[in-house]
């Protein structure tokens, strides 16, 4: 996709942090974008402050509240071009300690809200014709998690949305729709804090304790530019820090010692 201008872009999670850096940088970039949060009145304020936007709520944990949402926007905004499934959620605990309710939130919100967004755009995209993109949110945790931290379910969430937007790319290529996974890795927002909107029927949750290192992190504003680049070049990786290349390399390094081991075991 190489220009922006006039595109018409949903970003789902775009009441703050890194949902917001999207969604401004695409407006910076000639897109009108379409404000979408489970928070309403978080998506107006972003709204607000975007020129030739607009808000909209809908959980993206709810096919038919995806599918009333694309109708409204198409129907004010028109043919839907880029697709950022930004949504997320977080919370701490053990495996073996967590009961079920976590592991249907966060891989409700994290992994199927981002298969409801592709479900219910793509079709239409492929109707509108044209080129089109999709980013789908993943996180370094999907790639080489923090193994000393206790993040194990937003990990795996996050694990199995690199996967399914590596597939997903290679499955729409011949559509002329571009896939891209953002993987970022410590970011300064307000995920530590997603029990805020973590529904009554899962129950409280384990709140996230925010480390030390976000103190230093990168914004959730700047993350917009380089989401913007990374559709721009079509990119199926986008990054957001230095760590990426040394965390993936020791995750790497540990599965090629093992294939090692098994290709010496089959001499």
């Amino acid at each position: 996709m190489e220009d922006l201008t006039g595109k018409v872009a949903v970003v789902t999670g775009a009441g703050d942090g890194i949902g917001r850096g999207i969604a401004h940088a695409l407006a910076e970039a000639g897109a009108k974008v379409a404000i979408v949060d489970i928070d309403r009145e978080a998506a107006d304020r972003v709204a607000l402050e975007i020129e030739g936007s607009e808000a909209f709520q809908a959980d993206v944990t709810d096919a038919d509240a995806m599918n009333v949402a694309a109708e409204a926007i198409e129907a004010s905004m028109g043919p839907v071009s880029i697709l950022c499934n930004n949504a997320g959620v977080m919370l701490e605990g053990k495996f073996l300690d967590a009961p079920i309710t976590d592991w249907q939130w966060v891989f409700g919100v994290n992994l199927y809200g981002v298969v409801n967004g592709v479900q219910t755009f793509v079709p239409r995209m492929r109707a509108h014709g044209g080129e089109a993109h999709i980013v789908n949110t993943g996180s370094m945790a999907g790639l080489a998690p923090r193994l000393h931290m206790t993040l194990g379910i937003y990990s795996a969430s996050k694990a199995a949305v690199v996967s399914y937007s590596e597939m997903l790319r290679s499955q729409l290529a011949d559509d002329g729709i571009g896939v891209s996974v953002l993987c970022p890795s410590t970011v300064s927002t307000r995920i530590w804090e997603a029990n805020r909107n973590r529904p009554e029927e899962f129950g409280p949750g384990e709140a996230v304790p925010r480390p030390d290192r976000v103190n230093n992190a990168i914004d959730g504003m700047d993350v917009g530019p380089l989401v913007v680049r990374g559709i721009l070049e079509d990119r199926t990786y986008i990054f957001t820090s230095d760590d990426a290349r040394s965390r993936v390399e020791t995750r790497t390094a540990a599965i090629l010692e093992d294939v090692a081991r098994h290709e010496a075991d089959a001499e």
